[in-house]
């Protein structure tokens, strides 16, 4: 996995008068943060209990369009439509945009080493860019593959291919349970792409003491990993290698598990016979 290497400026705006308002009476003061995780930018907004913006920070990380792969089947085939972002891109674009709104709000005044003041901080993000990583050993797979990619056309054919029922359309085989068509939009189709084609995953997954470290997650899992996890120590990283955080909180909401194929609607949970329909023929 490659290094991140933010390039891009953090711009931080703040609104005056409701800075002027907060500093006026901090002891009375609350806020709400929210993080933003867009396509391509993320955002920190910080915001009142009147549902008034005090801050905004916003910065771009790259995005990456392989011209080529070594996982793209055929050698030298082309890779029109593949859409990634490196993982710790998407980290550290929303690490710089909290600790630049920390700075920037510090020279103004108001200190939110109080933390007392933020009530909360929310995740709104991409919905089904997918990412995979070893919760032990901290290495990403391989970059995010993005909501909007697609490679996994292909994959989505397979899904229906292995599922195919008698009167039902292929692309409806999941939806009595999903609500949702066998599309490559779907985080599910990137899973199994993921687990189809990166060998490093493959031995994982077939490892009994590795296959219970590995961790799928759209961006809202991997953010929240993230900011609840600890860096960890120089002597475990090799080469300047870029890990995952030890120890952070892997969860998500209804809201972004819907968006899998792997989530039953009216159990709100997930369903282990989704997950069997979409990987019964992979590798693992």
């Amino acid at each position: 996995m490659a290094t991140s290497n933010v390039k891009y400026e953090c711009k931080v705006a703040i609104n005056d008068f409701i800075l002027a308002s907060i500093l006026s009476d901090p002891e009375a003061s609350s806020l709400v943060g929210s993080i933003d995780n867009g396509t391509s930018s993320s955002r920190f907004l910080l915001i009142t209990s009147a549902g008034k913006i005090l801050s905004t920070a916003q910065v771009e990380y790259e995005q990456c369009f392989p011209s080529s792969s070594p996982y793209n089947g055929n050698e030298g085939a082309s890779c029109a439509g593949w859409h990634e972002h490196n993982p710790f891109a998407i980290w550290d674009s929303v690490a710089m945009c909290m600790v630049k709104t920390v700075e920037e709000l510090a020279k103004h005044g108001l200190d939110l080493s109080n933390a007392s003041i933020v009530k909360a901080v929310g995740i709104t993000n991409q919905r089904e860019t997918t990412v995979a990583w070893n919760d032990r050993t901290g290495r990403v797979y391989y970059n995010a593959i993005v909501w909007d990619d697609t490679r996994t056309a292909e994959t989505a054919d397979m899904i229906m291919k292995e599922n195919k029922q008698p009167n039902i359309n292929p692309q409806d085989v999941l939806r009595s349970k999903t609500g949702l068509p066998v599309a490559s939009y779907f985080a599910a189709t990137k899973l199994r792409w993921l687990i189809d084609n990166i060998p490093e995953l493959q031995r994982d997954l077939n490892s009994p003491e590795e296959r219970d470290h590995v961790r799928f997650g759209t961006m809202d899992t991997w953010i929240l990993y993230m900011l609840t996890g600890y860096r960890r120590s120089v002597t475990e990283m090799e080469n300047n290698e870029r890990l995952a955080h030890i120890g952070g909180e892997f969860k998500t909401d209804v809201s972004n598990a819907s968006r899998w194929l792997f989530m039953n609607l009216e159990t709100m949970s997930w369903d282990e016979s989704l997950v069997h329909a979409v990987c019964k023929g992979s590798n693992c």
